[in-house]
């Protein structure tokens, strides 16, 4: 199928149907990564030790900024993309996807240079104890050095409406990250380095495939010449506000992580930050579902809205929203009935086992609202209004989570810490439910209807 079609079927086809096969194959792209993550856990688990699982956990922030830094680029450049196909300027189209590789290449060069020179003091500012933070330095070092394999071009390739190739993006470099962190640390024994090392090997398939999609493959419904490689200032400022809500959420979100370690190392130790690292990664594991649904409606609401199909758009969000909440009931359910079986999946230490059934059910109630507001966000950022989506991400992360977080803390001590969340997000979705109304009563008197 030639790239003019396959972007067409998003104007075309009926909105359930594509909506459900973008998600399914993205979500099978991220439960795919998810595996990786919880494979990577357990390998750090049992072939070394909880420490060393909870040092790359310390890590995780730096991790989550350099998706924030791929995602401001994936998710704006998408936007930018779809819209431009859906308004069929392929030459714009193409000048985004060359700019969008430039801010890349330009702020993980960047931030591979400050994390080198900074690791040892960052770990203690991450909430590092003096016993984590050995592993916690092996680890992340390797973690910076490799920063600019740290590709998010998944979400532009999904906006050609190549699904296919995009989970490929996914899972062809989460299948050799899993085989190397194997061997690495439990062959090879060479413990939280050989797990980082893996990580950026598979990082560096996925920068080759990006490559071949954008600048060797046939067929490709992009014609990037070295011209566009030119900042062109405007579609650079284009980009980076309407991917600055990912982003910020994603800095944010590393906040709430950086304040949540230094709240267990504080008031559980060592343990604590052993069970947040097992029971953290499962909840985000299992709230991958709906980050897919999220990425499979972009792409819809972005190409219809620039052909002005808006009935096409208000039925994405509606379905995707409902999508979301009933995957949320199902995850919820699983945790609460079999937290042991699950913990037990990534650790064998009985302190761990313990301790963790309690964190993952009190996680656990927050799956059902927790995609509302991630998905009325990405509304927001696909229809081009950075604004609101900003409010919803950075707005929902310090002025609801981390207060709500530092409250419940204080009240309740660490089960506080794992409750908080379902406190958070309920505030959360009550907010993205008002605000996506309001809009769609704006939209009722503004926007014509298109065929569905």
């Amino acid at each position: 199928m030639s790239g003019a079609s396959r972007t067409e079927r998003l104007g075309s086809e009926r909105v359930g149907k594509l909506l459900a096969e973008m998600s399914a194959q993205t979500t099978f792209s991220l439960l795919v990564y998810a595996i990786y993550s919880i494979t990577d856990t357990y390998f750090l688990s049992v072939g070394v030790n909880s420490l060393a699982a909870a040092g790359a956990s310390i890590i995780s922030p730096v991790l989550i900024a350099l998706g924030g830094v791929a995602t401001i680029v994936g998710v704006g450049g998408a936007s930018v993309v779809s819209r431009a196909l859906g308004a069929e300027n392929a030459e714009r189209a193409s000048r985004t996807v060359a700019n969008t590789h430039l801010i890349f290449w330009t702020v993980a060069l960047s931030i591979t240079v400050a994390g080198v020179l900074f690791i040892e003091p960052l770990v203690y500012l991450l909430g590092a104890t003096d016993t984590i933070a050995p592993y916690a330095v092996e680890y992340g070092r390797i973690i910076f050095l490799g920063a600019i394999t740290a590709t998010g071009y998944s979400a532009i390739v999904r906006a050609d409406g190549n699904v296919r190739y995009s989970t490929a993006l996914w899972v062809i470099p989460v299948a050799v990250n899993v085989v190397l962190s194997w061997v690495f640390v439990m062959v090879l024994h060479w413990g939280a380095a050989g797990a980082a090392l893996a990580t950026v090997l598979g990082q560096a398939v996925s920068a080759v495939m990006s490559f071949y999609f954008f600048f060797l493959r046939k067929g490709r419904s992009y014609d990037i010449r070295l011209a566009y490689f030119i900042p062109d200032w405007a579609i650079i400022g284009e980009v980076l506000m309407i991917g600055l809500p990912s982003f910020l959420k994603s800095i944010s979100a590393g906040l709430v992580v950086i304040v949540t370690n230094n709240l267990l190392r504080v008031l559980g130790g060592d343990s604590a930050l052993g069970v947040y690292a097992i029971a953290g990664r499962l909840y985000a594991a299992l709230g991958i579902p709906q980050a897919g649904i999220v990425q499979g409606m972009q792409p819809l609401v972005g190409y219809n809205f620039g052909r002005r199909r808006f009935e096409r758009v208000m039925r994405a969000i509606t379905l995707s929203l409902r999508a979301s909440v009933v995957y949320g009931l199902l995850a919820s359910a699983l945790c609460l009935l079999f937290p042991a079986a699950l913990i037990g999946l990534i650790s064998t230490e009985p302190a761990i086992l313990a301790e963790g059934q309690t964190a993952l059910r009190l996680l656990s109630l927050a799956y059902p609202l927790s995609g509302v507001a991630i998905l009325v966000a990405a509304y927001f950022q696909s229809l081009g209004k950075a604004k609101e989506a900003l409010l919803l991400t950075l707005g929902g992360m310090l002025l609801v989570k981390i207060p709500v977080l530092l409250l419940a803390a204080r009240l309740f001590g660490v089960n506080g810490i794992w409750a908080s969340e379902v406190t958070s997000e309920a505030i959360l979705c009550a907010v993205a439910l008002l605000m996506l109304r309001h809009e769609q009563a704006k939209a009722a008197l503004g926007w014509s209807v298109g065929p569905v």
